[in-house]
């Protein structure tokens, strides 16, 4: 539309769109000029505003209607021709159908007012009168007989239908010579090399331009869930979603299937390697990846109503059951007796858990209810497997390895790496032979190092915290099967070309000890941001723990290191969930020591050290907790009051700094309340408590280790002096001794107190005896310990998955739609300036103060729930993994 006449008589006819009442449907001149003035996708989204669509909503829906319908048997003309394009304005029209139909629905979705109405004009099928064509019947007859009338199928469904024929026609998103053997222009082929495919079929720039217009009015039609309140979202069916997912022939589905996951999962951002070429074209070809990956993940997130009840009953119950490990292999019991006694405990138990799962079956398989996850989780052949992954990790990998170049900015950073982690995890899920294809390649470490960088990199940006959230429920369900346990034990040699922001100094460890410390360091150095991931990231390190052998002496000294934290009063006392992270820890400690003792002395050593930890732990009671929070609370008071007198003083004037006295450093060296509360502070992260935990002891210092000083027992009479002491006070969460005495009597303490107490006398024996100073001397004398005899049988192997809930659903479709809304805030996004339900919007001022200062490219949005489901998913990933 480059005359400025057409751009205005366009613009006249969107006035009369809601001007004027009932616009005759013969009127075809006007109508016309929707689908033939507009020249490109800007001049729809620049001359049809939002309110013009509100105010034909509102006050003219018959014009509405009838534009609707126009467009319907526009498109169905256009896309059904046989000889398409019939002519050269063909393509033109068929764009303009689709671009007016991506502007004009998301304000049909967005009005709860007009929901009847919505489903009247989309979803009942219309009434036609049937037109009889006169023969020689005489008029009087033709006026005698009643009028008959046609049942054409609903306009969601005719819409809907011609959308997928747009996306396989052959010269529009096909190449021209891709016509059907019947000469059918609507061909379903699958556009990309790869499952399903071995021919490339030579697709174009323009068919990948077409193909881009279609997809965005596909996205926009199962974009329903975006004006769906949360608590509504999984309970109403979205007619949209499933006319594509139930209603679908089986050969568009997979023709359909085929072609998303392969354009998306071939595309290579660096082309032919050349630095900075992405500065000197656009890519077209990453805004088709993105469109692909979009709807896909869309149609592989439906689910319907009665999975979502089922989800419900899900979270109604406390503590799901845990999966039972009955397979021996990789485990190294010494004593034959307690290895045939485990095998057999955990085959009953695992029976026992199975019998009583009958009783109360949850069925949550969606693959009948879904013929796009029931065709991707029948994939097998091994080559598909590797052209997936192979071009997920390239495009996962892609922001590490342009982060970690000598040429900034040399290499194209793609914008879909999000989209592409949450395919991954949708694979994982749903096809158990592509799980077990990442664990028998080892192409799950890869994965593993690739999602820890991005946890390490958006850790403490709040708009990227679903991202970190996906990777600890991602790394949960990698540490679920029992193969990646093992797979752990390489040592890592490539981790010297990793990224600065997750290389670890002086490493030479395996990848369990590159986890380990990274879920550390995650946990110390986020100031408590992540700590609703908290049980995901411990439940991965007790998955793992059965399987591990030899950790490094860092690795040892990190797990000490967050059992020091997670074992604190303050922490315990925190929250009403928290002690049950301590337990998974004690759970970890006891598979290492049950099942890897001869082949972890490293860990063994630091559990010794710190064997005054776990004394306190199996002492713990709510009065001397208590007492201990109020002596760091009066002892952070007075010195913050000896600051403050300090800070009164005159400064001195002499040139040498001041020393502070022995009573101050003390004081300054006693852990605070706050402290306390969080686990892994940040002084965790520093060097020396890197290597050696608080609170332990040296080889020379075991010699010496005599009774601990008792804690001041000082009672606390008033219940106002208990809520300024108690962190969880201002939470409304108030201890008390019987729910002390519930949970400390469930923590797995025996197995490590009876290490520790077959141990440490003889350590100490010997350290004295000898005057050992060397810590290699100990670790010597450990290995040479054989435990046969002294511990208790083996406890079973609990393998806590990743489970989804109702508020976990939700989450992920909020931060899906959300990540689609900020990511087309650039790109024509649909539903810009729509009133939007399922996520919160914020507007972020722009830095300058000109007058396009709110332009949509300032628009963000959290990953996170709305507000109203924040606690819901909180409480839900943090139970759900009992």
């Amino acid at each position: 539309m480059g005359a400025t006449d057409s751009k205005l008589a366009f613009r006249k006819g969107v006035f009369r769109l809601f001007e004027e009442q009932g616009i005759p449907s013969s009127a075809d001149d006007y109508w016309s000029l929707f689908w033939t003035l507009p020249d490109t996708v800007d001049d729809v989204y620049t001359l049809i505003g939002g309110s013009d669509v509100r105010r034909a909503r509102d006050s003219s829906r018959e014009n509405l209607e009838t534009l609707i319908d126009k467009l319907l048997d526009k498109m169905n003309s256009l896309v059904n021709a046989p000889n398409f394009p019939a002519t050269p304005t063909s393509v033109h029209e068929l764009l303009n159908c689709c671009r007016v139909f991506s502007r004009i629905i998301p304000y049909v979705f967005e009005n709860t007012e007009s929901a009847e109405w919505e489903d009247k004009i989309f979803w009942v099928p219309r009434s036609v009168e049937r037109v009889v064509v006169p023969e020689s019947v005489d008029d009087q007859t033709q006026k005698s007989q009643p009028p008959q009338y046609d049942t054409l199928p609903p306009r969601g469904e005719v819409l809907m239908a011609l959308t997928l024929k747009s996306l396989f026609l052959a010269g529009f998103t096909l190449p021209p010579a891709m016509v059907n053997e019947d000469g059918s222009k609507v061909n379903y082929v699958i556009w990309e090399s790869g499952v399903g495919s071995s021919t490339p079929i030579g697709s174009s720039r323009e068919n990948d331009m077409h193909r881009i217009e279609v997809l965005r009015l596909l996205i926009v039609l199962l974009s329903r869930s975006m004006y769906v309140s949360p608590s509504q979202v999984l309970s109403k069916e979205d007619q949209w979603l499933y006319q594509v997912v139930a209603k679908t022939e089986r050969k568009v589905v997979l023709a359909l299937l085929c072609s998303l996951l392969n354009t998306a999962c071939k595309y290579n951002p660096l082309g032919w390697g050349v630095p900075y070429n992405h500065m000197m074209f656009t890519d077209i070809r990453e805004q088709l990846v993105i469109m692909c990956l979009r709807v896909l993940l869309v149609i592989l997130d439906y689910h319907s109503p009665r999975v979502a009840s089922s989800m419900r009953q899900l979270d109604s119950n406390s503590s799901p059951p845990a999966d039972i490990v009955e397979s021996m292999d990789h485990l190294s019991i010494q004593d034959p007796e307690k290895r045939k006694l485990a095998q057999q405990q955990a085959t009953a138990l695992a029976m026992q858990v199975a019998e009583e799962a009958k009783g109360t079956m949850i069925d949550l398989d969606e693959t009948s209810d879904n013929s796009f996850k029931h065709y991707l989780s029948k994939l097998h052949r091994a080559q598909d497997f590797q052209f997936l992954i192979d071009g997920i990790y390239r495009i996962l990998s892609n922001p590490m390895q342009a982060n970690n170049t000598y040429l900034p900015g040399s290499t194209k950073r793609v914008r879909c790496h999000v989209e592409m982690m949450m395919l991954c995890w949708k694979l994982l899920e749903t096809n158990s032979r592509f799980r077990n294809y990442l664990m028998e390649t080892e192409r799950a470490l890869d994965l593993m190092v690739v999602l820890v960088y991005y946890a390490m990199e958006n850790k403490l940006d709040p708009a990227h915290v679903g991202l970190v959230r996906m990777c600890a429920f991602i790394l949960q369900t990698l540490s679920s099967d029992r193969t990646f346990g093992v797979k752990l034990n390489r040592t890592f040699d490539g981790h010297s070309s990793l990224p600065a922001n997750i290389r670890i100094p002086a490493f030479h460890g395996t990848y369990a000890d590159f986890l380990i410390i990274s879920i550390f360091t995650l946990i110390a150095t986020s100031k408590g941001s992540l700590s609703t991931l908290y049980p995901a990231l411990i439940l991965t390190i007790t998955n793992i723990s059965p399987y591990l052998k030899n950790l490094s002496v860092t690795s040892a000294n990190k797990l000490m290191a967050l059992f020091s934290s997670m074992s604190a009063p303050g922490f315990l006392l925190a929250d009403e969930a928290n002690h049950r992270l301590v337990g998974y820890l004690m759970e970890s400690f006891n598979n290492i020591i049950q099942y890897q003792y001869s082949d972890n002395p490293n860990i063994v050593y630091a559990i010794v050290r710190s064997s005054n930890k776990f004394e306190k732990l199996r002492d713990f009671n709510l009065e001397s907790a208590i007492a201990e929070l109020d002596r760091i609370r009066q002892l952070k008071e007075e010195k913050q009051r000896q600051n403050a007198a300090a800070s009164a003083l005159p400064a001195p004037t002499s040139s040498h700094p001041p020393v502070e006295s022995k009573q101050q450093q003390q004081e300054d060296a006693q852990p605070n309340a706050e402290d306390a509360a969080a686990p892994a502070t940040e002084s965790l992260s520093d060097k020396a408590r890197g290597k050696r935990p608080e609170g332990s002891s040296s080889a020379a210092e075991l010699s010496s280790v005599g009774p601990q000083r008792q804690m001041s027992t000082t009672s606390v009479s008033s219940m106002s002096t208990i809520a300024t002491v108690l962190p969880g006070a201002k939470n409304g969460f108030l201890p008390t001794d019987s729910w002390v005495r519930e949970w400390h009597q469930q923590l797995p303490l025996h197995p490590t107190l009876v290490l520790l107490e077959y141990l440490v006398p003889q350590v100490q024996t010997m350290c004295s005896a000898q005057s050992l100073t060397s810590d290699a001397q100990v670790l010597d004398f450990l290995r040479g310990i054989t435990l046969v005899g002294i511990l208790p049988p083996p406890q079973p192997i609990f393998i806590r998955k990743f489970r989804w809930g109702e508020a976990l659903v939700i989450w992920f479709r909020s931060m899906l739609w959300g990540q689609a809304y900020v990511s087309s805030i650039t790109d024509y996004c649909p539903w810009s300036g729509t009133l939007v339900k399922l996520f919160q919007i914020k507007q972020q001022p722009s830095p300058n103060n000109s007058n396009n200062s709110n332009s949509t490219t300032a628009a963000t949005t959290t990953h996170a729930p709305p507000q109203p489901y924040a606690t819901a998913v909180q409480s839900s990933s943090s139970q759900q993994q009992q």
